[in-house]
Parts: C-alpha cells; sequence; structure tokens
C-alpha cells in the first residue's frame, strides 16, 4: 500500500470538485477497511467511521462511511488506520508529521497542537506525550549524545498542558476524561450561561467534593486558577494609554513612561493619587484602548483543522446565473481580484470587513456613557459560519464616556498598522488542512456602521445639505425655512430618464420647477482620493476652537483624511463605508407610520411641514387655513381608522420566532404604536405595511407604499440577482417621486434619499446579510451581558471575551453530544443526521421531530387509509419507473384526467401485486412499502421540520401565535390550508424501521376569483376560507411542508370582509444556495427559500398615469397632463374594478357551494 496518503486530504480541486485520487482513494480504504476478518473492526458489514463527524465513534455500512468521507472527509491525521486493521509499526512516522493517535485517540492533544501552532510539531515527536519527562538528561540519537533539559518559558506551557491532556481525572474514569477535557468542560459552561465568577466558583466547589484528596490537588481551585491553566490557549491581547481628550494614543514611540503629558493638550497621562507614597506605585491610566490583535486570530483560523478548510470556501460560491449569495459573487470582490491578481492568485488570502457602533452598558436611567467597539468580520467563510458571532471577532475597545467623533482615526491606529502589514508583507501562515506553511495577506473590503458611524470612519460630514456621500456636492437638498432642518425634497426627479413625464411637472413637487439636469455622478476611489489628497491635516482631540476645512458646506462635507486612506489599496474599492440597510429600513418605516398614523409628537406633518408646504409646494388644500387650523390630509388615517388598525394589531398572530409580540407595542388608549424595535420594523414594513394600509388609503397613496415595501423586501432577501437591482435602481427613483406627490417637504429627510443608492451597493457589495448591523448589534449585546464589574466596564468586556475564545476554540474539540454555542441549534431546527438512512427508501428519512410527547393512537378510517397509502406512493422517489409501468400498462390512450382516476384507484393494489409476484428482484425496502402500513397511526400535536414549528389547530387555538398554516407547492400552483393532525405511519412489512410522518390538512379551494384572488403586481395573496378543496387530499409529507400565516384586514370595506391574507414565511438560518455547495455546511444543513422576492418591471414612460389624488371629502386635486394619458387612465381604473369584484360573491353561492362540499 502506498505511503503517500495526502490524498485523504485533497478531497477538492481548485474547480470544488473531488479529485480522482481522493475518489481512487476512498475505494481503496473502503474495501482495506472490510475485508478485515475481526469483529472489533468489521461487524455486520459495518466500521466505525473514520469521518470529521464520526470520529471513528459511529458504525455505519459500506455505502453510509462512502457517502459521509465524501461529504466531511476523514478526521484529521488519520493517517493510520488502526482503528480499521492497520498496525502502527506499519507507519510509525509518515510522510504528513502526524500520527494517528492525535486525532483519533485524543482530541484535546489535537487541540493543544493546533492552538500553539505548527512550530511545536516537532517537539512534540522529540519530546514524546507527556511533557518529555522522561527524556530530561543526555539521549542517544542517531549514535550520538544529546542534552535534553527541561522545558521553560512557553514551552512548560504547552508541554503543562499536553500533560493535562494526558493525565486521567481520576482513576478508573472513563477513557479519554483528562483534566484539560474536565476543566474545558466546565469553562464552558461559564461563558455559555454567562456565569458569574462567585457563582462558578461555588459550582466548582460542589463538583471537587466527590474527589479525592489526591485528585483535587491536579484540578483548578477556583476560576482564577482555570483561567490561569488555559492562558495559553487564549490569544492575549494589548492595553494602550490614551489622552483622556483622545490628542493621541500612547503607541510607538509615544508608549513609553517619560511621556507624562498630552503633547497637545497637555492633559496628565495618569490618574494622580490622592495619598502618595514614598513606596512605587504602578501608575494608573486616564483612559486605555484595548487591542485585541487580529493577526493571530487569523492564524488560528487556519492553524485549527476544524476551520481551515472552509477558508477557501468561497471560490466556490460563483453562480453562472447571476444570483449573489456571497460577497465573494459581487462586483466588489471581483474588481479587487482584477485590480490585485498576484493577492487573488492565493485563494487562503483573506477578506475582511470592519464594524463599529456605540453602546451604552448601563441601563437607560443611568449617566450617558458610550463604549465602542470595533469588529472584525473574515468573508472568506460560507454563509453558514461567515456572520456568527465566532467569527465576528473583537479587534478594538475603545473606552467612554464621550463619543469619538473624528477622534477615532486615533484609536484605530494599532487595527491600521495590522491591516498594513497584512496587505504587505503579509506573515507566514501554516495551513492545517493542506499541511503547508504560506504567506497569509488580507485585505479590507469595506466598513459597516451606521449613518452618524459612517461619517466618523470616512470623514465625510453626514450632517448638512451635502450629507449624501455619493451625490456629495451635487445634492439638490436644502433648509426648510419653517421645519427647520434639512429636506431631500425633490432631489429625485434629475435621477430620472430625461423623457420621463415627471421632470416636467410643476405642480406636484416644488412650484412651477421643471427638473432638466441628469443624476449626479457617482466617484470611483480614485476620484475621491484626488478630492482629498490635498486636504490639511487637522488636529485631533478637543481644540480650543472648532475649525472647519476651508469650503466644508459649500462645496464639501470633508472633516478630515479618514486614516483607511493609508491603506494601499484603498482608493481602488468600489465600496468603501456601506450604508446601513437595517437603520435606513427602520428610518424610512418610522416616517411613514408617524405620518399616517398622525402620531403627535413624531408626525412629519406637523404645522411647521404644513407651513413649509405653501412655501414650496402647489397644495392650497394642505395650506393652513385661516382660523390657523390644519385642514386633513388623505394620507393620514382618521381616528377610527387608526383604531382599526391598533384592534388588527393587538389580534394579530404571527408564527413562532418569526418576529417579537408586536401587539405589546400597541397604546389603544392613544391609537398609535410606540416602542417598535429594529426587526419588528423589518417585518411590518415588508409583510404587514400592504395590509395595514389597504383599503384605508386611496390606492393612490396605498401603491407607492406598497412598492417601497416590495423595495426593501427585495433588498434583503438572502440571493439577489444582478438584473434585478439594477430594474429597482431605475424603480425606486420613480417611487420616491410619487411619494413626493404626496407627502410634505419635512418628510423627507437623508434616509429617504439613501434608498436610491442602496440597489447599487446590494449589486457591488452582494447581500445584505453580509453588510448590515444586524448580527453586530447583536454581538454588541452579547458583550454588554459579560459586563460584570460597572466600574471596569471595557476591562470586564475584554477579559471575559478571551475567556470565551478559548473555550469557542475548545469546543470544536468536544464530543458531538457537549453543549456548546457553535452546536446549539436554534429554536426551530432539529439534529437529524442519526436518523438518515442512506441505503433505505428516502421517503423514510426523518426530517424533523415531533412536538411534545405522543397523543394516544388512533386508527385510519378506510378513506383516510387508501389517501396516505396512496400519497406515499406517488413522492416516494425510488418507485417513479413503477408508477411508469403501471401507466405503461394500465392507462393506455387514456386522457391525464383518467390516468389520474385509474392510480387513485388501482396503483396502490397494483404495486404490492408485482413487488410480491415475485417476477422482480426487489429489496427489503421496497417489500415493506408494498404492504402497506399498518392502520394505527401515532399522532402529534405539533412537528419541528425544514426550520418551522408547526402547531396543530387545537393545539394552538389559545396560543399567541400561529403556527398552523400550511402550504405546498404542487403543478406549479401554491395550496394553502391548515394543520389539523400529524400522524406517522409505520410499515411493518420489512425487517428495517419505516416510518413516515404525514400532515393532515384542510386543504382551501384555490379557484381564481372564488377561493383566492392574487394581485400580481404586489404579490398579495387572499383566500376565502369559506370554500375547501373539492377533492379529498389531505395528507402531505411534513418534509414538504412550508409555513404561512393567514390574517384579516383591517379594512372597513364590506366587500373584503370574510377574506384572509396569506403571507409566506421564510425559516430562520435558511438560504437558498446551490445543490453542489449543501455538502459543505456544518449540521448537514438543508437550505432553501420561500417564495421568491417581488421582482419589478421596467416603466414604460408613455404610459405612465397620473391618478388624482382623492381627499376624504370627495374633492379632487387638479392635475394638469397631456391628453395622451386619459384614455390609459380610464382603463387602468376598470381592470382595478373588475379585479375588486372577484371578491364579492353572494351569500346564497356560498351556502350552495358549502352545502356541495359537505354532500361531497
Amino acid at each position: 500500500m502506498s505511503d503517500d496518503r495526502s490524498w485523504m486530504y485533497h478531497r477538492r480541486d481548485d474547480r470544488g470538485l473531488f479529485t480522482e485520487e481522493f475518489k481512487v482513494g476512498v475505494d481503496i480504504f473502503l474495501e482495506f477497511a472490510f475485508s478485515q476478518k475481526d469483529p472489533e473492526i468489521c461487524c455486520r458489514k459495518m466500521i466505525r467511521c473514520p469521518c470529521m463527524v464520526c470520529k471513528n465513534i459511529d458504525w455505519h455500512t459500506r455505502s453510509t462511511v462512502g457517502m459521509h468521507l465524501y461529504a466531511n472527509g476523514f478526521i484529521n491525521g488519520y493517517l493510520v488506520w488502526n482503528c480499521h486493521g492497520e498496525s502502527s509499526a506499519k507507519r510509525r512516522r509518515c510522510d504528513m508529521g502526524q500520527s494517528s493517535s492525535s486525532a483519533c485517540d485524543d482530541p484535546y492533544r489535537e487541540m493543544v497542537i493546533d492552538a500553539m501552532g505548527s512550530e511545536w510539531h516537532e517537539s512534540v515527536d522529540i519530546f514524546g506525550d507527556v511533557g518529555g519527562m522522561n527524556k530530561i538528561g543526555e539521549v542517544e540519537t542517531s549514535g550520538a549524545k544529546q542534552v535534553f533539559e527541561q522545558p521553560s518559558g512557553e514551552a512548560k506551557e504547552f508541554f503543562d498542558l499536553l500533560q493535562a491532556a494526558a493525565t486521567p481525572l481520576f482513576d478508573g474514569c472513563d477513557e479519554g476524561t483528562t483534566v484539560l477535557s474536565w476543566v474545558t468542560y466546565m469553562l464552558n459552561a461559564k461563558t455559555l450561561y454567562n456565569m458569574s465568577v462567585a457563582s462558578w466558583n461555588y459550582m466548582l466547589k460542589g463538583a471537587l467534593m466527590g474527589f479525592k484528596k489526591e485528585d483535587q490537588e491536579r484540578l483548578p481551585k477556583d476560576y482564577y486558577s482555570a483561567k490561569k491553566m488555559l492562558r495559553r490557549l487564549g490569544l492575549g491581547y494589548k492595553k494602550y494609554d490614551v489622552c483622556v481628550n483622545n490628542c493621541v494614543l500612547y503607541y510607538g514611540e509615544l508608549q513609553s513612561n517619560k511621556n507624562r503629558v498630552c503633547p497637545i493638550c497637555h492633559e496628565p497621562r495618569y490618574k494622580q493619587r490622592k495619598h502618595p507614597s514614598n513606596k512605587p506605585q504602578r501608575d494608573i491610566p486616564r483612559k486605555s484602548l484595548w487591542h485585541l490583535p487580529i493577526i493571530p486570530r487569523l492564524q488560528r483560523l487556519f492553524m485549527s483543522r476544524k476551520t481551515a478548510e472552509h477558508m477557501t470556501w468561497h471560490l466556490r460560491c460563483r453562480d453562472e446565473n447571476e444570483k449573489i449569495i456571497h460577497p465573494a459573487g459581487g462586483m466588489a470582490w471581483q474588481h479587487f481580484d482584477r485590480t490585485y491578481p498576484d493577492f487573488a492568485s492565493e485563494p487562503r488570502n483573506v477578506r475582511l470587513g470592519l464594524c463599529t457602533d456605540g453602546f451604552s452598558p448601563f441601563g437607560q436611567s443611568a449617566s450617558p456613557y458610550s463604549c465602542w467597539p470595533v469588529f472584525v468580520t473574515v468573508y472568506n467563510l460560507p454563509p453558514s459560519m461567515c456572520m456568527k458571532p465566532e467569527y465576528i471577532f473583537l479587534s478594538l475597545i475603545i473606552s467612554g464616556p464621550q463619543s469619538l467623533g473624528k477622534n477615532i482615526d486615533v484609536l484605530l491606529r494599532p487595527l491600521i498598522d495590522e491591516l498594513k502589514q497584512l496587505w504587505a508583507p503579509g506573515v507566514k501562515t501554516y495551513d492545517s488542512f493542506k499541511h503547508q506553511n504560506f504567506n497569509m495577506r488580507a485585505a479590507l473590503m469595506w466598513t459597516i456602521s451606521d449613518y452618524p458611524g459612517y461619517g466618523m470612519l470616512s470623514g465625510w460630514s453626514t450632517h448638512g445639505k451635502l450629507s449624501c456621500p455619493y451625490c456629495m456636492e451635487n445634492t439638490r437638498a436644502f433648509y426648510l425655512q419653517n421645519g427647520r432642518k434639512i429636506s431631500f425634497f425633490d432631489c429625485h426627479r434629475q435621477f430620472l430618464p430625461t423623457n420621463h413625464p415627471f421632470r416636467s411637472n410643476k405642480n406636484d413637487f416644488l412650484k412651477n420647477r421643471v427638473e432638466k439636469l441628469g443624476h449626479p455622478p457617482r466617484l470611483s476611489g480614485e476620484q475621491i482620493w484626488g478630492q482629498i489628497r490635498y486636504l490639511p491635516d487637522i488636529q485631533f482631540g478637543k481644540p480650543d476652537k472648532k475649525k472647519n476645512i476651508p469650503g466644508f458646506g459649500d462645496y464639501h462635507n470633508w472633516v478630515k483624511k479618514s486614516i483607511f486612506w493609508e491603506l494601499p489599496y484603498w482608493k481602488t474599492n468600489l465600496i468603501q463605508h456601506n450604508l446601513d440597510v437595517m437603520h435606513c429600513e427602520k428610518n424610512f418605516f418610522d416616517n411613514i407610520l408617524n405620518t399616517v398614523m398622525n402620531d403627535p409628537s413624531k408626525t412629519k406633518d406637523n404645522v411647521k411641514a404644513r407651513m413649509d408646504i405653501k412655501e414650496y409646494c402647489k397644495r392650497k388644500e394642505l395650506w393652513i387655513t385661516e382660523e390657523d387650523t390644519k385642514p386633513k390630509a388623505t394620507y393620514v388615517l382618521s381616528k377610527d381608522q387608526r383604531k382599526s388598525v391598533c384592534e388588527w394589531l393587538k389580534d394579530l398572530k404571527l408564527p413562532d420566532g418569526y418576529a417579537s409580540n408586536i401587539s405589546r407595542c400597541v397604546n389603544m388608549q392613544e391609537a398609535r404604536l410606540q416602542g417598535l424595535k429594529s426587526h419588528d420594523c423589518h417585518v411590518f414594513m415588508q409583510r404587514l405595511l400592504p395590509l395595514a394600509f389597504r383599503d384605508l388609503l386611496p390606492n393612490t397613496i396605498w401603491e407607492p407604499l406598497v412598492e417601497v415595501s416590495d423595495f426593501f423586501r427585495a433588498l434583503c432577501g438572502s440571493v439577489i440577482r444582478v438584473k434585478d437591482m439594477e430594474v429597482w435602481e431605475e424603480k425606486i427613483v420613480e417611487t420616491i417621486c410619487k411619494l413626493e406627490r404626496i407627502f410634505p417637504p419635512a418628510f423627507f429627510d437623508s434616509m429617504e434619499h439613501l434608498a436610491v443608492h442602496l440597489p447599487y451597493e446590494a449589486k457591488v457589495g452582494g447581500p445584505v446579510q453580509f453588510r448590515w448591523m444586524y448580527p453586530h448589534e447583536r454581538r454588541m449585546h452579547d458583550l454588554k451581558l459579560t459586563v460584570g464589574n460597572k466600574a471596569r466596564v471595557e476591562g470586564s468586556i475584554c477579559e471575559n471575551y478571551i475567556m470565551s475564545e478559548i473555550t469557542q476554540f475548545c469546543s470544536h474539540y468536544f464530543d458531538g453530544e457537549v453543549d456548546t454555542r457553535a452546536s446549539r441549534l436554534s429554536r426551530n431546527e432539529v439534529n437529524r443526521g442519526n436518523d438518515i438512512d442512506v441505503d433505505g427508501l428516502s421517503i423514510f428519512n426523518s426530517l424533523g421531530e415531533p412536538i411534545g410527547g405522543q397523543l394516544p393512537y388512533r386508527y385510519l378510517t378506510q378513506e383516510e387509509y387508501k389517501a396516505a397509502t396512496l400519497y406515499v406512493l406517488m413522492n416516494c422517489e425510488e418507485i417513479k419507473e413503477w408508477v411508469e409501468l403501471f401507466e405503461a400498462q394500465e392507462c393506455n390512450n387514456m386522457t391525464p384526467q383518467q390516468i389520474q382516476e385509474k392510480r387513485s384507484e388501482y396503483l396502490v393494489s397494483w404495486f404490492k401485486k408485482s413487488v410480491l409476484s415475485g417476477k422482480f428482484e426487489v429489496d427489503d425496502h421496497l417489500i415493506g412499502l408494498a404492504i402497506g402500513p399498518i392502520d394505527r397511526v401515532s399522532c402529534y400535536k405539533g412537528y419541528i421540520v425544514n426550520g418551522y414549528r408547526f402547531h396543530t389547530t387545537e393545539y394552538g387555538y389559545n396560543k399567541k401565535t400561529m403556527n398552523s398554516g400550511v402550504c405546498v407547492t404542487d403543478g406549479g400552483f401554491d395550496y394553502y390550508g391548515m394543520l389539523e393532525e400529524v400522524i406517522e405511519l409505520e410499515y411493518l412489512g420489512s425487517k428495517h424501521k419505516q416510518r413516515v410522518v404525514l400532515f393532515k390538512c384542510d386543504w382551501y379551494d384555490i379557484t381564481p376569483g372564488r377561493g383566492v384572488v392574487v394581485d400580481q403586481n404586489h404579490h398579495l395573496v387572499d383566500i376565502n376560507p369559506k370554500f375547501k378543496l373539492r377533492t379529498y387530499e389531505p395528507f402531505i409529507l411534513a418534509s414538504q411542508a412550508q409555513q404561512v400565516y393567514y390574517t384579516q384586514y383591517p379594512s372597513m370595506n364590506s366587500r373584503r370582509k370574510g377574506w384572509w391574507a396569506v403571507i409566506k414565511t421564510k425559516a430562520r438560518r435558511y438560504i437558498e444556495m446551490p445543490l453542489e455547495l449543501l455538502i459543505e455546511q456544518d449540521g448537514d444543513e438543508a437550505y432553501f427559500q420561500d417564495n421568491d422576492p417581488p421582482i419589478p418591471q421596467h416603466t414604460n414612460v408613455d404610459v405612465i398615469t397620473f391618478e388624482p389624488i382623492v381627499h376624504t371629502d370627495g374633492t379632487h386635486v387638479e392635475i394638469v397632463e397631456e391628453d395622451q394619458n386619459n384614455d390609459v387612465e380610464e382603463n387602468e381604473s376598470d381592470d382595478e374594478e373588475v379585479e375588486f369584484d372577484s371578491y364579492e360573491t353572494s351569500e346564497e353561492e356560498n351556502d350552495n357551494y358549502i352545502s356541495e362540499n359537505e354532500s361531497d
């Protein structure tokens, strides 16, 4: 057998395909392992599976082992197949430099070596397994004497950890339970549940009570000693002093203690002691910066065998269909590759993103305090790992209490110096997956922050009329004389095509103004660098007088030359700073909701706004009257309408895990909403807004609002298409222009304007999930929870973060049953890997798990039994050929309807007769399927599958959530229903466990215009629950179910009474990915996407209509336009009337249809 087994760790080539040598090698391994006669190696045609997941613990059949090796790869370091009959003596040393025991027998020894780095591998080979204590003194090697001394310093810490990894916890304990494993388990519990030091010490004291005294001496006595024991597994941090006014960072040449006074503001560097002492005392700085170096953390991603393989995943995510699922598919990444081909030639080079924001670690009632963490995100990883907390590295902790402003550049210096080092010359790094040393380089792709943070990082002030960082000095924003703020009203017609009718409209925008200018140019990084390279250097800190750069606010908004321009590649990046979609969407929604709901304290339609309307617009019906009263606008709901919306929200039930309980934010007394969080606004904007205001607002107002909803829904899709974003880039401009015809100028602040630039960033940077603040906000929340010492906020965060880093790294080497942050499943996820039988029929593989205990058995009726058996057969992939054979033999010259009836009547009996006849060679699984299930079924009250939590109608009736809505797609049609029962069929005709879970549902009629009405423009679906599906087909497979929820409208329109709106939901953490990439995802996850986001159509400017805005008093606003549009307008109104009439069904017709269903 060949000694070279490097093929074991080279599964894929550069294109992501399995290599030929790996395929041949797997076949050789399987032949070797299954040829062994020893029952401890091969028993009942099963062997131990050596994949990365099973780790030679689980036993599987040949086909299962082969599938696992292709999916997960071999366990690291398993070059001697000693668990499969190969003697270790035959391969004492291999060319890969690793013994088999390093991974197969002792994962904690492997963990220590990974943590310390490749330079310690040789020391392990020399000294052995227990720290080399048995080789102290003179040892003869290769005929010469060599002196081995006692390790010291870092070497001693390394071998002490190896000693702890090899020392049993106590005499007679289970094999593999060592001192190191026990301590890491205990510390994992502390970080996982955020235990205080006192509570952990108390738990440790109780855990040690059962140990003998000699065993207790080997274990830590408290948290401090446990942390000291594992300190070498951590990556540490550095602490620098900062001027109290952020003038300078005592870093580099200024780090010396000789510099005791700030050279700019002359403030003391250290605190003055109240009680001086003659004894030497350590100086206490007045302000500090905590720096957690990013270089060793990136190196560990490669040194750890658990993550090194995934660092080149980005090579395989390019989709030929222009679908972007990852930043690597975006234009910015590909442009960078073309600009720097030497960097792109090494796929292990790292792409980074930087995020920062301030947060208060105290309550709202405390004094203001702003702590600023700086995060670095690694984009090489696949989507299932990229934005997880453990891969969002904390790089800097900037202490408060004040916000930093432009002085943030002073404190970013250590990180920028690291980034420059990572770009050139790079750092030598060991790749444990390929067992190679390489020169690792890294590049910062962009920054992520909220809008004020955008100004701090970029140097372009986000205040004033020049606040837009894309339009810059070419903006058309202006100052409202009465509202006393900047407005972006009528700044968007310049983005329209030159022949668009809106450009010549003098009545609905700024009065008597015709737009003739083109859209502002979008400057490249090179052009921006040409503007700022000659800006004067500014003085950081707290100057005596505020001095701006000449021309500030007039023809530029630069307040500084950002420190990021020091990066050699920064000027070539297509996106340097991201606009945060999370905050843009929330602020846009807040303006809509508060204005339409007429919130007195937050509305954009106050008295000053009406005064500005008189100043700038021709909307006399909205001017303040002579009696100083404010006329009611058509875009504002009446009090009764507001109450109906609030009552609707109060009764609204959403699926589990879909959103928070929005009903808690409803103030019925004042008929308004309050306390909505960012994610609540996200759900409301994209899903509930079109329903909430339908029929309550005129169609000319409701339509643009729904277009905004569709825009953000398309923008936030986990999969985006470049062509769609290009269409939306044009469509959103027209939508905002429509809103400008409706709302007052005060409505349009910078957030409404920035929506124009979001599609460009999406197609260039990729999906917004990688570039918005949500994951970083959650990370900051986690950091806030770790603050134990309120007097030392930053230090407490830093120490707890270092310990969480250690435990997260150790958790990669825990057994699969140990609960860790990385392995913990979300609320609606299940671990289904152990239930999959690759040798059996696919339909019997469990894809979920029931909720609660099993309900009493029941027996199926004859009709239910026939329908369930037929449905299982028709949806079993393995018998498709049998169905085709049946149709060929029994259904000649029949119509599709006749074939369907024939299958319903005779397929089950024909299949059973054919399989059991003995004419065909079939396996035991098919025999069990042919015999059929028993009529006694297990019942459950709910089921978790596909990332959804389903409840039966009865079980979920009194709950705050709605989890009974079911949707299944068949033949290109969506069928909607309610889950009535969860049953489990059991097939006993074979020797194997064959069970399948079915959903019994009450399905609604989907006849267009009768049972369902679809608004094709906005993808809104309404159903009439009175009408049921005529045919008796109650069952679907649980694995086929998608979740929907139903809600009535808050509409006061009687024609929509009795109809339900249907809303599809998307499972959390589930995204659409190409099939060939699924094999690389953690946890064997299956990804899918719910209904696609709306795709806009190009607007034909020749048929644009200007519908009159109708006020509540019935009057019309006269809009003077060309006569050629009148005919189109009349036709469109006729179409709307016909479509709306489809809701109207007589009570007599309803009763007749219901009685027909009952008789059926």
